[in-house]
């Protein structure tokens, strides 16, 4: 698909959005403070980078079932779960694979060097006080990874005083408990979050879609479930506007029973996750001009494989470990003008039993560090603003990339605002790439990208439009080479897309949606890069009649290529549409009653060939603010 045919599909699926019964326009809010897409602080209508925020309060309005779950409702981003709620998810952004999109928690990144994805699977919301999406390549800012772009979460800081209690039952023998506490003054708080999720919903592999064979003699067909646990905490000060102090952690503990074909019908197989995020920072002012900021922080993932055939390829466990220490530094270089300058040490390692070339069990360790600086400016003046920003980064295991971004943008009318943005970025290949037995290839180079951005911003207080076209090609792309058996550079890839998005608010009213066109192709096959829809759209109301909060969401994903599960042969998966239906009724100041209706049509459709999905789930809940 042509980038005109998708724009011309975009702009037409988009009018009825647009059309949405006019009300009363005098809810504007305020707008949000953001600090990814530019690592300095800035209000959202001021930033040049294609940017969304999703806000405590927009995360409660959504009921999102998980992490995954909510951001797969947001413009340009898919996911392809392997079985049901806790399972190994793969998401898209723009076209990009997980291990092309750099996730962050508080700055720090989450993305390991074993797999170089971040685990997102499971994930409850929780913990998050807001999420940060920014688009297309900024590792001129951060690095590694930011290919498709960065999703950074920011956990909860205490802000909202007091102890809140939540629970929720429903289908699949769902059953959630949350607590969330916060306290302070006006110069510190402190926050801590618990979690509590179990499940058990449906089998991971619909029995019937294996074939059975020599390799595959078939999955149990047991119903797969998930425990998740989680707890969060906070403290921090702020002396004044420019000085103080913090530190956070966040952990969490995921099980999820999964099918592996290869094992046969009776047997059983589990992962334990343990996941968790540390971080601390002193924010400090050496002149009028100068603010910095200090971060050391750390991220953590353990996993144990085990099943109950002893001599299964499942059984297995890994850990991965990020130590990092930042080094922020913002200077005001005339009015208008603020310049960025920082510096990063990384340190990276990785144990895992997958490694052993022998497959005897034994544990392989692997490390590398990174070094790396960058600089930056951001200029405003009148209609025109600017962002400049250049980066290296330094491996010790391959090497060293040079990345930057330059973006311009012009206010050419009350409201309205045309941006374009150059960019280019690096993915340093992970340890599995460099030496998964059968796969790696020591020698492998850095992915790298250039991309070209135009976008158009409508704003005015009751209504945000936008409207992004985007082009991507990626070199050096790593992927299995079949002649040789092992990963190599050999392939490179096309991306091109369209979004285009919209929100109205009124006095009761609400609407918002997105719509993303996408053309991805393979340059060495012309083959579409496969679990990437050419179209998505996500259409959502919401009508506040006093207490009541009654709200409608809509997905809609085009039909996509996959892997047979038992021939590996590329097939088509079906197109599918999703309705969800969620109210809240706040009963007292300090009581409120949820509930919603997940898949009401009872949609059959797979994100991933032969995984089921869930169908038709009903859920209510109760949180009561003390």
């Amino acid at each position: 698909m042509s980038s005109s045919s998708i724009a011309r599909r975009a702009a037409g699926a988009l009018l009825p959005v647009l059309a949405w019964p006019a009300a009363a326009q005098d809810a504007a809010q305020l707008e949000p403070v953001v600090v990814t897409g530019a690592r300095l602080e800035q209000p959202l209508a001021a930033v040049l980078p294609n940017t969304t925020v999703l806000d405590r309060s927009e995360i409660e309005r959504q009921q999102a079932i998980d992490l995954p779950e909510l951001l797969a409702r947001q413009a340009g981003i898919q996911i392809a779960r392997a079985g049901g709620p806790g399972a190994q998810t793969s998401f898209f952004l723009r076209g990009s694979g997980g291990d092309q999109v750099l996730v962050l928690v508080d700055g720090v990144r989450l993305n390991t060097a074993v797999g170089g994805f971040a685990v997102l699977g499971g994930i409850r919301t929780e913990a998050i006080e807001r999420i940060e999406i920014v688009r297309g390549n900024l590792s001129a800012l951060y690095g590694s990874s930011a290919i498709g772009g960065v999703i950074q979460i920011f956990t909860r800081k205490g802000a909202e005083r007091g102890v809140s209690l939540g629970g929720e039952v429903g289908t699949g023998n769902s059953g959630l408990a949350t607590l969330a506490a916060g306290t302070g003054s006006g110069e510190w708080q402190a926050g801590a979050t618990a979690t509590y999720n179990a499940a058990r919903p449906f089998s991971a592999i619909d029995p019937a879609a294996v074939v059975p064979g020599p390799y595959t003699p078939g999955v149990n067909p047991d119903d797969d479930g998930n425990r998740y646990q989680a707890a969060s905490a906070s403290l921090e000060q702020r002396i004044d506007a420019r000085t103080g102090w913090g530190l956070s952690a966040w952990g969490w503990k995921n099980t999820t029973h999964y099918d592996a074909p290869a094992d046969g019908p009776l047997a059983t197989q589990s992962e334990t996750s343990r996941s968790g995020v540390v971080q601390a920072f002193a924010r400090f002012a050496p002149t009028e001009h100068w603010r910095a900021r200090l971060t050391a922080g750390a991220s953590t993932e353990r996993s144990d494989n085990q099943s109950s055939e002893a001599f299964s390829f499942n059984n297995g466990r890994f850990e991965a470990n990020n130590s990092l220490l930042v080094l922020d530094n913002q200077i005001d270089v005339a009015a208008g003008s603020t310049a960025i300058v920082g510096f990063e040490a990384l340190r990276q390692t990785a144990s895992a039993t997958a490694y052993d070339p022998n497959f005897s069990g034994a544990e392989i360790d692997y490390r590398r560090r990174a070094l790396s600086a960058w600089a930056g400016l951001n200029y405003t003046r009148g209609p025109h603003a600017l962002q400049a920003n250049l980066r290296q980064d330094d491996y010790s295991d391959v090497g060293g990339a040079t990345t930057g971004l330059l973006a311009y943008g012009f206010d050419f009318a009350e409201h309205w605002r045309a941006s374009l943005q150059l960019s280019n970025a690096f993915r340093a290949p992970s340890f599995n790439d460099l030496y998964f037995p059968f796969f790696g290839n020591p020698d492998l180079q850095p992915e790298k990208s250039r991309s070209a951005e135009a976008r158009l911003r409508y704003a005015d207080g009751a209504w945000t439009a936008e409207l992004a076209a985007y082009a991507t090609r990626v070199r050096n792309l790593i992927a299995y080479e079949a002649s040789v058996q092992r990963a190599e550079n050999i392939d490179s890839a096309r991306i091109d897309g369209v979004e285009a998005t919209a929100s109205w608010r009124g006095e009761r009213w609400a609407a918002s949606g997105n719509l993303t066109g996408l053309s991805t192709e393979n340059d060495a096959t012309g083959q579409r890069l496969v679990r990437r829809a050419p179209f998505t759209a996500n259409l959502s109301g919401d009508y506040t009649p006093g207490p009541w909060v009654l709200g409608v969401d809509l997905s809609y994903v085009a039909a996509r290529d996959d892997f047979d599960i038992n021939t590996f042969a590329r097939k088509s998966l079906d197109p599918y549409t999703l309705l969800r239906l969620r109210a809240s009724w706040r009963v007292a100041s300090s009581v409120q009653l949820t509930a919603r209706v997940e898949n009401l049509f009872d949609a059959q459709y797979r994100t991933v060939d032969g995984y089921n999905t869930p169908g038709r789930g009903v859920y209510a809940g109760v949180q009561v603010r003390l």
